[in-house]
């Protein structure tokens, strides 16, 4: 039986992932931030978590490129 000890992350390693989170830093306005955060609380996840999934596409971001 899992416990919430045993799924937190320890420092340099991954808590969901078979690879350590690493720090990356990018820059937003304080209005993006605030959305940020408020999309991932409807998720139930941290920020960190929550780009984490968009960018390994477990959660689909609504808007499709189209090519000419």
């Amino acid at each position: 039986m899992n416990t919430d000890k045993e799924k937190r992350s320890r420092k340099g390693q991954g808590q969901y992932y078979t690879e350590p989170k690493k720090p990356t830093m990018i820059g937003l306005t304080p209005t993006a931030v605030e959305q940020l955060d408020e999309l991932a609380a409807e998720f139930q996840l941290s920020r960190s978590e929550f780009i984490e999934q968009i960018a390994r596409r477990l959660i689909p971001v609504g808007t499709s490129i189209t090519t000419h």
